[in-house]
């Protein structure tokens, strides 16, 4: 009794959850999983006021559904509920008389088929040399959309059935539109025409049926001032099953405006082992049409593609006869052959040879009771030979060579590809080509020829010979003639000239070039050319080959002067010009002179031994408060130092003192302060005190620091001069102090420390020992 009551709460809380589940509506982002048969009205009532307040029309609300995961079934059922909940335009609608509605005519294109289970498309790339069965990659195209077409106008032969959606339009005296479904019984409802049963008609036969019905509502119908319409808006869905060698054998729902091709295409056409050359469409129990679809996919016909009725079954039988049809044709494939068809349809259906084909002869593979075997067909035997299941048929290309071909190449008029008839000779070969260039070398020629047994040969002529009738060789196949350019026996060669001209570089020599020629081909001499001494640099050649100790000859030549023709020399090969520049003909280059004097600025250099003196001198000299002791000079950035105070100087140091392009002179103003800085208590300008030395202007400056290096203190002069102080054991020598100097007090790396080894202590002790001993000595 217990597990009574247990199992009762435990189904009642699984009900009850789920009713609340779908009681709080539907959510269009989660469509993947509902169900049209577990909804309530008031769900679907729900769901549709969320569509239309998104404000698209129906049909691309239908588009939406299936757009966000809901399954094309699920999307017609919901439809369904729509329409017999009369939400949507598609009930029965009675319009006023002469009043005209707006009525939509189009079809609903969602209910197209219900497959029994999802199909994925095959990946036909697995193997790309693996021949594939001719007509399946039709039915795995997933870029195919072989659907019915809706928009074309309802056929006469249609069968009407329940489900089928009817649009009667009246026109003329009288106006109105009525929309309505057949019913399960067969039947329609027409205002003031009653009930109207119609199943098992045409649509012919229908308008016929219902105009008679109309008639005594509406007389203008029999005289004519009405004329009545009757089409066919949504159809109904039907039934088929597919059976046999199929990929998704089951029972479709699908319109009923169908085709036999539409149920095809959306079972994924036949299996592996199904039948494209006999599909039967079986109706009512009995074979109704066999179908070769090879005839759509061959030529495009469509007199197989019949429309489907209500519980039509389409059977896929296994093939009979496959054959493989493969090298140089077309659409190398598996092709399913009838009993009666030989080896010409075959090919046929492979889309005949390729350019490449070798025609005589198919090669057949045959497999019989005990191995496999191979024929030879010829071309007579196509329409008469019947391959066998499971045969594999090669054709071959054409060898890769040609029959009547000569080749001549090189410097003739028309080279190229010629044909080799009977007796062709070289001449001849030669007169076809319009003869030879101008340029062609007349000495030398060659033919390149294989023979029947492969062997190469070698031969050359005289093209003179040739053309003068003197000698002719005949040709054979695949001969090839070369005839060379001159140009291929003869090297370029240059004379090259360098220096002041406006153009230095090689020229290609020809003969008769002569020096003048050059130098106009260089844009002649610049203006610093020194043309009365140009010099030539000949390569001399030794005839007998023996090393030799002069191997260059050079000579110099004035073209300036006219009287010898300097400029008429005629060159030859691999001479090497040089043009020098003028003695004197250069700008020497400029001096910098500043600070103080009277005009300072850059002068340029007059003679090869000026000095500094002569520039200070040429800047109007020094100004009142310049320092001659004190005057920098820097080339290059880097001080000179040069004492300009001397007064009798020796001709080495007068050469020193010569400037160069680029050098300075800075004259500073006299000052007449010490300056003391880095490492002390407080650095300052501390004024000059003639007779005074360095430790007057460090202790002037507060002393020094804790961590100053004293050793390293060292002066700077105003002349730019450095000195350090000197130590040597306890004594000390200071440099002499002079206006203008620089005290400069390092300060000690903190990480460096004095470090003393064993040996290093040992030496300072032995040191500082003798030197006591020999004070004690000096002391007596």
């Amino acid at each position: 009794m217990r597990i009574k009551l247990f199992l009762f709460i435990l189904v009642s809380s699984i009900i009850f959850s789920f009713q609340t589940t779908y009681a709080q509506g539907i959510s269009l982002d989660k469509l993947q999983s509902v169900k049209v048969n577990q909804l309530s009205d008031a769900q679907i009532n729900e769901a549709w006021k969320k569509i239309q307040d998104l404000g698209i029309p129906e049909q691309e609300a239908y588009k939406l559904l299936e757009s966000r995961g809901m399954d094309p079934f699920e999307v017609n059922a919901f439809k369904q509920r729509i329409t017999m909940m009369g939400l949507s335009r598609g009930g029965v609608k009675i319009a006023g008389i002469n009043q005209k509605d707006d009525i939509d005519f189009s079809r609903d294109t969602l209910n197209i088929v219900e497959k029994p289970r999802g199909y994925l498309f095959e990946d036909t790339s697995a193997d790309p040399n693996e021949l594939s069965i001719y007509g399946t990659d039709f039915f795995n195209k997933k870029t195919i959309k072989f659907l019915p077409d809706f928009n074309l106008a309802t056929p006469k032969s249609y069968v009407l059935g329940p489900g089928d959606e009817l649009i009667i339009l009246l026109t003329g005296l009288n106006e109105t539109t009525v929309r309505s479904t057949v019913s399960p019984e067969g039947t329609v409802q027409i205002p003031f025409a009653g009930i109207v049963f119609l199943n098992g008609f045409t649509i012919e036969q229908a308008r016929s049926i219902i105009k008679n019905k109309m008639a005594k509502a509406y007389p203008a119908l029999v005289n004519g001032g009405s004329q009545l319409t009757v089409n066919l808006g949504n159809p109904r869905l039907i039934k088929v099953t597919l059976i046999g060698e199929v990929k998704i054998p089951g029972s479709y729902t699908i319109s009923s405006l169908s085709t036999l091709f539409n149920a095809l295409y959306h079972s994924g056409g036949p299996s592996k082992n199904g039948t494209l050359r006999m599909i039967e469409l079986i109706r009512n129990n009995k074979v109704y049409k066999t179908v070769d679809f090879y005839t759509f996919l061959q030529k495009g016909l469509m007199d197989g593609n019949i429309r489907l009725e209500d519980q039509d079954v389409i059977n896929f039988p296994v093939y009979q006869k496959r054959v493989s049809i493969s090298g140089e044709v077309k659409r190398p494939a598996i092709y399913e052959l009838k009993a009666t068809e030989q080896l010409q349809d075959l090919v046929n259906y492979s889309g005949g040879f390729s350019d490449m084909a070798y025609q005589s002869v198919a090669k057949v593979e045959q497999v019989n009771e005990v191995e496999r075997t191979v024929k030879d067909v010829p071309t007579s035997l196509f329409s008469n030979f019947t391959p066998k299941n499971g045969d594999k048929i090669i054709f071959g290309s054409v060898q890769n060579r040609f029959a009547n071909r000569v080749i001549l190449e090189g410097a003739v008029n028309r080279p190229g590809v010629y044909e080799l008839s009977a007796g062709f000779t070289l001449s001849a070969l030669l007169k076809k080509a319009d003869g030879l260039k101008d340029e062609a070398y007349p000495e030398r020629a060659y033919i390149k020829r294989t023979l029947p047994n492969f062997d190469k040969e070698f031969i050359s002529f005289k093209p003179e010979d040739i053309l003068n009738g003197k000698k002719d060789i005949p040709l054979l196949r695949e001969d090839s003639v070369m005839i060379h350019n001159r140009a291929d026996f003869i090297n370029d060669q240059y004379v090259t000239i360098f220096g002041n001209v406006n153009k230095p570089g090689r020229f290609l020599f020809r003969k008769g070039m002569k020096l003048a020629d050059v130098i106009a081909l260089a844009g002649g001499l610049n203006e610093q050319a020194a043309g009365h001494n140009l010099e030539i640099s000949r390569i001399l050649k030794n005839s007998s080959d023996s090393v030799a100790n002069q191997q260059v000859e050079t000579f110099t030549v004035n073209i300036q002067d006219a009287s010898n023709n300097g400029s008429e020399i005629e060159l030859q090969a691999l001479d090497y010009i040089s043009v020098p520049r003028l003695v004197n003909f250069r700008p020497l280059g400029n001096i910098s002179v500043n600070g103080e004097v009277l005009f300072p600025g850059d002068y340029a250099i007059q003679k090869r031994d000026e000095m500094a003196l002569d520039f200070i001198k040429r800047a109007g000299g020094i100004s009142p408060y310049g320092s001659l002791e004190s005057a920098q000079i820097y080339r290059n950035k880097i001080r000179v130092n040069l004492d300009l105070t001397q007064v009798n100087i020796n001709s080495v140091t007068q050469k020193s003192m010569i400037l160069l392009a680029g050098d300075s002179i800075y004259i500073p103003r006299v000052i007449s302060f010490v300056k003391v800085a880095g490492a002390v208590n407080n650095p300052q300008y501390v004024s000059f005190q003639s007779g005074r030395g360095m430790k007057y202007y460090i202790n002037a400056a507060g002393g020094y620091l804790e961590d100053a290096r004293v050793k390293g203190t060292y002066i700077q002069y105003a002349n730019g001069l450095n000195k350090p102080v000197r130590n040597f054991l306890f004594f000390k020598n200071y440099p002499k102090i002079s206006p203008g100097s620089s005290i400069q007090v390092p300060q000690r790396n903190p990480n460096s420390k004095l470090r003393l080894g064993f040996a290093e202590i040992s030496g300072i002790t032995s040191a500082v020992t003798a030197l006591i001993g020999l004070i004690a000595i000096l002391g007596k």
